[in-house]
Order: structure tokens, then sequence, then C-alpha cells
């Protein structure tokens, strides 16, 4: 039995949508189950319009709590997780039960957002489209990335490496922090045929979701001392905000000190260079305009990047080691 498991917070405007994505395909033994977290808005009575089952909680406890407590309510062998801001495009919960039944040793797969998001604007589409190309073709479709918007894993797994950590209160680094244990135990497979259409932030959203995520993917880093091979915590966009972030200093030393206009347009180089992938990706998808626009946005995240890591590195010392999980 398939199990779907959807923490809900306040996701009204989304409820129909995604439940008319979900119910569409006519799934023979699989459950809904959606996790209310004390939404303040018609959640639940929206949620009731569908063949699902409910589960309020007294208390906001996050989406790793809401998750972790819809396991345990669920019936399947094979729960897929799914975040309530997502639409879920035709094929993509069969090919979930097929993925297993074909591959009967995997223990979890994740599916990808497709280029096109929910919202309209140009940093969802480039969000979009930035996720997506940082997740296709790695090697044997085997990624250290888990990614709950659209993932399945089986039940006995999930409960034997742990569950998710709940001192994880917001959507965090939750979802990495499972993926290092996942990756201890077993692969993450990635399966392109899985998809959604998800809702993505906004230009001072993502300003202020990149800095809180990458302070807590460097404390992350410090106690696990392991990188992902894909997403956008992937090295070589590390090096591009690295270099997106020691050209821009560069510049206020060109007064000063004539080397450091050198400086400037090599690591402006080594960005351009780090980033031709996904550059010539979006140029192909979305015109030459759009992606030159990328390239500018994705420079100022990688200064916004740059300067959370630098609060991490001071801040780690400090940090609660619970909030760290083990």
């Amino acid at each position: 039995m398939l199990s779907l498991i959807i923490p809900t917070y306040n996701a009204s405007r989304f409820m129909p949508g995604l439940l008319d994505s979900v119910f569409r395909e006519k799934i023979d033994d699989m459950e809904v189950i959606i996790v209310d977290d004390c939404s303040k808005d018609d959640t639940v009575a929206l949620a009731g319009n569908y063949p699902v089952r409910v589960i309020e909680l007294e208390k906001n406890g996050g989406p790793a709590r809401a998750r972790n407590l819809g396991v345990e309510a669920a019936k399947g062998d094979i729960i897929f997780f799914l975040d309530s801001d997502v639409l879920v495009l035709d094929g993509t919960i069969r090919e979930v039960k097929e993925y297993f039944d074909k591959n009967p040793s995997a223990k979890c797969v994740i599916g990808v957002c497709d280029t096109e998001p929910l919202n309209k604007g140009f940093v969802p589409r480039y969000m979009a489209m930035f996720e997506y190309i940082h997740l296709i073709g790695t090697p044997e479709n085997k990624v250290s990335v888990f990614a709950p918007r659209c993932g399945a894993i089986k039940k006995d797994f999930f409960l034997k490496i742990g569950a998710y950590n709940e001192s994880y209160k917001g959507a965090d680094v939750e979802d990495f922090e499972l993926a290092r244990r996942i990756n201890k135990a077993d692969y993450i497979f990635l399966d392109q045929k899985m998809r959604v259409r998800h809702q993505f932030a906004g230009f001072r959203q993502a300003v202020r979701n990149y800095f809180k995520r990458a302070v807590m993917w460097v404390h992350l880093f410090f106690k696990e001392k392991k990188l992902d091979n894909a997403g956008p915590t992937a090295p070589g966009n590390g090096i591009a905000a690295i270099c997106s972030f020691f050209s821009f200093a560069s510049l206020f030393l060109i007064p000063f000190i004539h080397a450091a206009g050198y400086a400037f347009i090599s690591l402006l180089a080594v960005f351009v260079l780090a980033n031709m992938k996904w550059w010539g990706f979006m140029r192909k998808e979305a015109g030459f305009v759009f992606a030159v626009r990328a390239l500018f946005l994705n420079y100022f995240l990688g200064l916004d990047i740059m300067l959370a890591a630098s609060y991490a590195v001071i801040s780690y010392p400090f940090s609660k080691k619970e909030l760290i999980p083990g």
C-alpha cells in the first residue's frame, strides 16, 4: 500500500489544486494523510472535501514532526511525501508504485520539480530551473539529497534510520540531515518520471531562505563533513558563491592594490565557468535575456550565501548542539 503524507500549515490556497491532482490518477491501494500543524485558515475544511485522513495537531511542531506523525499513522509500506504547495503531475503517483515494484531492493527515491513553477515571476522560474538542472544527470541517478516535496521511502527503512529529527522546527535543513542518515545506510535514487510543480519563493523570501538555510547547512557540514553531489548545495555552486563574494570584495581594493583588478576579472571568469551548465540550460529554455538576468541573480545570491556561511563559521561554536541532530 502507498501512503501519501502531506504536512500542512495555512495551505488553503493550495489544497484544491493539490488534492485534485492527487486523486486525478485514481490509484488503487492508496491512502492520503493530511497532518495539519495548527492552521488558522480553511485548510482542514477544504481537505475534508476529499477522501483523506486528517490529523490535526494540538500544538505547532513544524514539518518534521508533522511528517513523522503521518508516518506513524500510515498503513502503507511505501511512504510518499509531498509538500502542500505542489501540484502532482500526471503519472507521478503510479510511477512511485511501479518504481518500487521494478526495484524491490530500493529504499528511497525522489522526483524533480518541473521547470515551470506554480507561481509566475522571474525569480520563481529561475529557482525551478536551477533546482531541476542540478538534480538531473547524476551518475547512476544516485543523489545525496532527499526532497520531501516529492520523495518516497519504505516505511520500515524510514523508521529504522530514525525518522526526521524534530529539533528542526521550521522548513530548514531537516531534509538534508535525514539524507545524511539515508546515505549511510543505502542510496537515494532519482526518478525523473516523478514530477511536481512547486510554489517557489519570490526575491525577498528567497534571500531570507538562502541565508537561514545556508547557516544551518554549514553547521550540518561541520558536524558531518559531507558535501552533496546534487541540488543547489553541490560543490560547483559553492565555488560560484565563493567567487562572487571575493570578486565583489576585490572591487573595493582596486583603488589601493593594482592586482585586485586582475583578481576581480579572474574570479569573475571562474564564477561564469562554474555556472555554465545551468546557464546554458536556461538560455536554451528561456532565452538569452532571461539567462543573463539569472546570472546576475545568482551572483547576488552568492553574496548572500557567503555572508551566511561567514556567520555560520563564527556562530557554530556557540550553536545549540541539540539543533544539529545526530
